[in-house]
């Protein structure tokens, strides 16, 4: 019976304990999303630039070094300033107690996508006397591009670019010479004025001549109007080799006098101006006279370009006392923009 006993006892001992359940360890706390500056609008965006350039015309290196990027930049006219260097010229503004300057905005577009936004404005900034120095305006483009650098948008990049007449009429010099384009009349004005009568014409930004030495070739008696001299003495040439009549005229097409009951026709053939301009040229205009416009539509992908386009409809209510003789929103190659399939409008008018 001990025996018995002392089996028992130690098979007992030996059995294994039972195991008891292991605690589940406490959930590690949620990894925290890093903060980020949140989006911006359209708005925002035009508030931010504004306020930068505020600041640069007040000269207050304070408002701007925060909001400059480590990497920023600003390039204008083959000058490039780094972060402390434009901090620098500042404060050196600042040091000689130089005017405020001011300035104002014209045209403005924001693109914005992910971590970035660009900011394009054009304008005029107006730099006060100082000392013998006399008073300027300075037109030109801004283009800021704004960087999200973690809790705040910081400004990677300043670009200046003068703009206005002289700068126009340059680059038309240049495009005039070397650009993609058709170089012959265009067709539009060909049709017009088909079995017309001639009598005085006038081809507003007429570039190389292409329609004004075409007019002449057609017995009108013909005035070419452009800022561009290359463009203008190009004109003359061609006259003189086609043994043709042209009058050149070197002005801006908005400060032209194109006076009153002038003109048989009038010709805005991808020219500038827009409707300001129209309603400039309709007085000169004679009784039976054409208007004739042929130039991107508006809401085609050229004019979103930034090119001047037509609205259809506003042309139509424009010459509504007129007599529409061609109203067509059609694509088509165009005579600029590379010669490439495009939204265009083709306008022909005559004067009751």
């Amino acid at each position: 019976m001990r025996v018995t006993n002392l089996v028992l006892f130690l098979v007992a001992c030996a059995a294994p304990k039972p195991v008891e359940p292991l605690g589940c360890p406490p959930p590690a706390p949620a990894a925290r999303a890093p903060e980020v500056a949140a989006d911006l609008d359209d708005a925002q965006v035009k508030a931010k630039s504004h306020a930068f350039l505020d600041a640069f015309d007040r000269a207050s290196a304070a408002d701007i070094q925060d909001v400059l990027a480590p990497s920023f930049v600003s390039y204008e006219e083959a000058r490039f300033y780094d972060h402390d260097l434009q901090l620098k010229s500042l404060r050196n503004r600042a040091a000689q107690h130089q005017p405020i300057r001011s300035r104002t905005y014209g045209e403005e577009r924001v693109y914005r996508g992910g971590n970035s936004a660009v900011y394009i404005g054009m304008g005029v900034e107006h730099v006060p006397a100082d000392g013998e120095q006399p008073a300027y305006d300075e037109p030109g483009a801004n283009t800021l591009v704004w960087v999200r650098n973690g809790t705040q948008w910081t400004l990677a990049l300043w670009q200046w670019d003068p703009t206005g007449p002289d700068v126009d009429r340059a680059r038309w010099d240049r495009w005039l010479v070397n650009g993609h384009f058709n170089r012959q009349p265009n067709q539009t004005l060909v049709d017009a004025v088909k079995g017309r009568k001639p009598g005085a014409a006038l081809d507003v930004a007429s570039g190389q001549g292409r329609n004004a030495v075409f007019l002449a070739s057609q017995g009108w008696k013909t005035t070419a109007l452009d800022t561009a001299d290359v463009g203008l003495e190009l004109t003359r040439r061609d006259a003189t080799a086609k043994k043709l009549k042209v009058e050149t005229v070197q002005q801006d097409v908005n400060a032209y006098d194109y006076g009153t009951n002038k003109w048989d026709l009038v010709a805005m053939i991808y020219a500038p101006g827009g409707m300001r301009l129209v309603e400039k040229i309709k007085p000169a205009i004679k009784k039976g006279g054409l208007f004739v416009t042929e130039l991107f539509a508006a809401d085609g992908e050229s004019a979103k370009a930034g090119g001047e386009g037509w609205d259809i409809e506003a042309l139509k209510a424009a010459f509504k006392d007129w007599k529409i003789v061609r109203a067509e929103r059609i694509e088509d190659n165009a005579d600029w923009a590379g010669q490439r399939k495009t939204m265009l409008v083709r306008f022909v008018a005559e004067k009751q």
